[in-house]
């Protein structure tokens, strides 16, 4: 169900005029910046709101920034945190139903958001942040992945094994696709989760609880073809699959990683690794995080391990981000780390001083600048050494997990 708010008409007549709305491709930090020294805390800041009671916390919604501000969902609060990135002050709230557990989309015109009551949000952009609601979309079931901008239609699913393709600009229902369970892949236990969708041409790449792999045609939703991924106690895709060349990679949760040829389905290699959080794939190089703490470099064509760094916490690694000096890392149990990427050895970890309660969602880098949010609610803001960051670095937009 749809619901057009005040801008919705605005937002239907932008698209009609031509111009599509594309999600951010993945972009990595200006060339010539360094985080190769150990980061200073510029400032930390407690986000508002009032988070559930309960014993531990995942805080699962990574940071994404502009120019002026920081956008980042919150157990505490149903919306999306609007933040100034000088001092974390918070300018506004763009509200939605439930709490926003994911990484919102930015475009030049539009943000989209979806959030834990199965709610997706769009926003027409100010220059105040502020954000004027356009439409919302109801899934009728918890949205816990990104949603995926292209093309000027906006892909989400929810933990019902539910794919829908929304217009950007209005929020009508384009097409919905409900997958069918194989019952005998069912785990007794299901994780509570679903990756977002992946876009590969004229086809939307999904994974769900089953451990099923689903080809879907873009334009009307229907399936092209299946196969059969995860295995173990646990089967659920929950990581985003990975287009590789022709090739697609893709991991259960209990395992195993492999990479699949669609058009054959055949299994070109296979690795019994566990998968959690997106993949980063940059030239032949596949950056893999486990759920065990474990930090993977692997030949994206032959699947062979070139080296696995060990965070030393047992804690879901968050989706790796290249960056001039390394890969920037960080541990749902632990904290960020900086690993050399041909050694794969440890360049620094950042150590606030006292208890960090993990970081679950994927820092935000723009040059020398890192922003990341404890599993405690505390946002930090660090910089690298002193003229690390050159006057003519330009602003990024994080890539959400994908």
């Amino acid at each position: 169900m749809s619901t057009n708010l005040a801008g919705g008409a605005f937002a239907a007549a932008f698209l009609a005029s031509g111009l599509a709305y594309e999600a951010p491709s993945p972009a990595f930090p200006t060339p010539g910046t360094t985080l190769e020294a150990a980061p200073l805390l510029l400032w930390q800041r407690p986000l508002p709101g009032d988070p559930p009671n309960t014993a531990t916390r995942t805080e699962t919604a990574a940071p994404v920034v502009d120019a002026k501000y920081i956008y980042v969902g919150y157990s505490g609060v149903s919306g999306l945190l609007v933040l100034d990135r000088r001092d974390g002050a918070v300018v506004h709230e763009l509200a939605t139903q439930a709490p926003v557990v994911s990484a919102p989309v930015l475009t030049e015109t539009m943000l989209y958001v979806t959030d834990a009551a199965g709610y997706t949000s769009a926003f027409l952009r100010d220059r105040l942040g502020q954000g004027l609601p356009a439409w919302t979309h109801f899934s009728g079931a918890p949205i816990l992945s990104s949603p995926t901008v292209v093309n000027g239609v906006v892909y989400v699913t929810n933990v019902d094994d539910l794919v829908y393709a929304l217009d950007a600009g209005t929020g009508e229902l384009k097409w919905r696709h409900a997958h069918k369970l194989e019952a005998v892949r069912v785990a007794e236990l299901e994780l509570f989760g679903a990756p977002a969708p992946v876009v590969a041409g004229d086809t939307v790449l999904v994974g769900f609880s089953d451990g099923f792999l689903v080809g879907l045609g873009a334009a009307d939703g229907s399936p092209r073809w299946s196969a059969s991924i995860g295995e173990g106690i646990y089967p659920d895709l929950i990581a985003p699959p990975q287009p590789v060349g022709n090739s697609v990679v893709v991991g259960g949760y209990s395992e195993p990683l492999v990479s699949l040829d669609p058009a054959s389905r055949s299994v070109q290699w296979r690795l019994d690794l566990a998968s959690a959080t997106p993949f980063t794939l940059q030239g032949e190089t596949l950056w893999h995080g486990s759920p065990d703490g474990l930090l993977h470099r692997i030949d994206a064509r032959t699947g062979n391990i070139v080296w696995t760094w060990d965070s030393g916490t047992g804690g879901s690694i968050t989706t790796p981000i290249p960056t001039a000096q390394g890969l920037l890392v960080a541990s749902s149990e632990g904290s960020m780390y900086l690993v050399d990427p041909e050694s794969g050895t440890t360049r620094w970890a950042f150590d606030p001083g006292y208890l960090l309660t993990g970081i679950s969602g994927a820092p935000a880098v723009d040059g020398s600048m890192i922003y990341a949010v404890s599993n405690g609610g505390i946002l930090y803001a660090l910089r690298g050494g002193e003229g690390s960051r050159p006057a003519e670095a330009v602003d990024w937009v994080s890539p959400p997990p994908r």
